[in-house]
Parts: structure tokens; C-alpha cells; sequence
């Protein structure tokens, strides 16, 4: 493990120090060659965005899942130094934003580049959503990795500067509280930081952590799910800190997922998810070449417990099988649900409309 984090930050060396030297081209085809080097590298990833799952992708929304799996996972194995810039695009804000702090210091003072990080990923499309399972992926049983999910809210925690905060998926701070992370209590080193996704457990009070982003500014965005997976697990179960409540150093326990390779027998694995883990939302099914991308991704899918039975054919056992009183099938919960979904969007725009013109 320690080679493969050394090796991905020898790239992210090697790749900056690349950028450097070939220069930015500007929109008359000229080279821009007259301002530094950190000035190159900020103008490079400048509004850089890579849209549609961060990868440049012309094909339509009604494109077969499936489909756009394939087209995805050859994009990133074709394309792998592109999509792994538009993935970590957290990087270059801190790179730039530095920049900017040491130009002015002398002059005024400025907000720290770690709240301008902070800002960035905390947007709502900053985040990597699953999409339903629409098509059961051909290589479910060679390539895929399933995670039971508690009943939650989705947060992201980013720690720095001697502090942890809990922000939602539309950015909005749920707490501000110390923890074990990197930089996340008065008692750690203030300059290290790390943001990871998580599971808040409201009745419980505690963290199950699904996914991160980086560790001490170093990018896990960049790397396939297969390993964030086993690195999540192997860090945060060697930690005892973690485990810990209302500590100075760690409020709120943050814990690891369970990790179920989908190459097993489904039956035998249902039956011993743990059970701190019940009640189950339901279950992300990471591909694992899949890298940490922005928004929504066929790359990672979502089941909820009762429709394994018909998606997957698996035997799910009880209460796992429970079902909603009005469930009729897989497709027409979807289709209930995406039809809520445009309805809250509506209400919303339209609410927004009328204090807009009350103002």
C-alpha cells in the first residue's frame, strides 16, 4: 500500500511538473509563456470542467446503462491523465488559491486557502452520486463491490485548521465539532486536512464513512474504488481514535462500511451484514475501476434491500424483505420516485418565484 500512495504522488509531481514546462496555449494559438509557474498551472485547470460525469461523453440521457458504462470505463483507461485532472480538481484550488495568498500577504489580509477549498467541494455538484440499477451490470460477479448502507443522512467532512465540519449535500454546515481526522482537533497538526463522504447516524450519533476525497492534500479522486475501498478499511480500523465519543480529540465515532465482494455467496453475506449496521437504507454497488467523479455516475448503482429478490434473484432475509405498502415493482418505485423528485424541483422554483417578486 505504501508504494501505491507513493506512486500516485510521484504522478501528481511529474504530471504538474509537465504542465509547467509545455506552456498554455491561448485562443489564437499563440503560447503563453509570460507569467510563472504557478500562474501556468492555475490557468490550465482554470474553469477546466470536465461535464457529464466528468468526462467528455456526447451521448444521449436515454442511452442504455450498460452503455454507458462501457463508454465510461474506456473513456477513463484512454483518457486517464484528463479524467484524473477533472477528478481532482480540489488541487488545483488549493495550488492557486496559496498562490494568491502569497502575492497579497504583504498588502492585506486573506481568508486561508483551507475555507476556499472548503467552499469548492461542499457544492452540491461536488459530490459522487449513485444512479438506481437500471441494467444489472455483465460483470456484476468479477467487478463489482456491494456496501450495505445505514438508514442516514448523506454529509461530507472536512477537517483543517484545528476543526471538523459536517456539510450536506447542498453545502449547508450541519456542525462544526473536533475528530481524529487529519487537521480535525485543536490537538493536531492545524495544516493537514482531509474531506471524506459519510453516512450521519442521527439516533446513534456517529459516522459510517463511504468514500474520501483526500488525506493530508493527498487525492484519493484519483484512484479506482477497489482501492479507496480497502484503504477506508485498513485506516480507519487501525485507528482507535476513531472509535472513540466526546472526546477532546473525537466527538463522534466514524466508523468503516462493510465491504461485500459481489464474487460470493449473496446469501450467506445478507445474513451476516453487521448488525450495528440495521436498519439498512439500502446497498451502493461500486465498480471497481470507478473513479471518484462529480454528480451522478453509472459507475455506482443503488438498491434498496426489498427489490435484491428481483433485480439480482437473491433471497434477502427478514426484515430486509420488508416492502412499502404501495410498492408494485421495481420500475414504477423508480419511476414514483423521479416523478416526486421533479415535482419537489417545481414547488421549489416556484416558491423561489414568489419571494422574487414579493421583493
Amino acid at each position: 500500500m505504501a508504494e501505491s500512495l507513493n506512486n500516485i504522488s510521484n504522478n501528481i509531481s511529474n504530471n504538474e511538473n509537465d504542465n509547467i514546462s509545455e506552456g498554455i496555449t491561448d485562443k489564437k494559438g499563440g503560447t503563453v509563456n509570460d507569467c510563472d509557474a504557478r500562474e501556468t498551472v492555475r490557468r490550465q485547470f482554470y474553469k477546466n470542467r470536465i461535464k457529464r460525469d466528468n468526462v467528455k461523453l456526447e451521448i444521449e440521457d436515454n442511452t442504455p446503462q450498460e452503455e454507458r458504462r462501457r463508454l465510461l470505463l474506456e473513456y477513463q483507461k484512454k483518457h486517464r491523465d484528463e479524467t484524473i485532472n477533472a477528478a481532482r480538481g480540489i488541487l488545483p484550488e488549493v495550488y492557486s488559491s496559496k498562490s494568491q495568498e502569497e502575492e497579497r500577504m504583504d498588502v492585506e489580509e486573506q481568508p486561508s486557502w483551507y475555507h476556499k477549498v472548503v467552499r469548492k467541494v461542499c457544492k452540491n455538484n461536488r459530490m459522487m452520486l449513485s444512479e438506481w440499477m437500471l441494467d444489472v451490470p455483465q460483470d456484476l460477479i468479477e467487478n463489482w463491490i456491494m456496501v450495505p448502507c445505514p438508514t442516514g443522512n448523506r454529509v461530507r467532512l472536512i477537517s483543517g485548521r484545528g476543526e471538523t465540519k459536517a456539510y450536506s449535500r447542498k453545502g449547508n454546515i450541519h456542525g462544526v465539532f473536533p475528530s481524529a481526522l487529519p487537521g480535525g482537533n485543536p490537538n493536531s497538526d492545524t495544516h493537514a486536512s482531509a474531506a471524506i463522504d459519510c453516512i450521519w447516524i442521527k439516533s446513534r450519533k456517529l459516522f459510517y464513512i463511504l468514500d474520501v476525497l483526500y488525506w493530508n492534500q493527498l487525492p484519493f479522486t484519483n484512484c479506482e474504488a477497489e482501492f479507496r475501498l480497502f484503504w477506508i478499511n485498513n485506516k480507519f480500523k487501525e485507528t482507535p481514535e476513531f472509535r472513540e465519543r466526546n472526546t477532546d480529540t473525537n466527538r463522534y465515532p466514524i466508523l468503516p462500511s462493510q465491504n461485500i465482494d459481489c464474487n460470493c455467496d449473496f446469501n450467506l453475506a445478507l445474513a451476516n451484514i453487521n448488525d450495528e449496521l440495521h436498519p439498512l437504507d439500502g446497498f451502493l454497488f461500486y465498480h471497481r475501476k470507478a473513479l471518484y467523479t462529480f454528480g451522478q455516475t453509472p459507475l455506482v448503482t443503488w438498491l434498496k434491500p426489498f427489490m435484491l429478490p428481483e433485480v439480482l434473484g437473491v433471497f434477502v432475509p427478514s426484515p430486509l424483505d420488508k416492502k412499502p405498502n404501495d410498492y408494485i415493482n421495481f420500475e414504477h418505485h423508480v419511476e414514483k420516485i423521479k416523478t416526486k423528485k421533479k415535482c419537489d424541483k417545481i414547488k421549489s422554483a416556484s416558491n423561489l418565484m414568489e419571494v422574487e417578486s414579493l421583493n
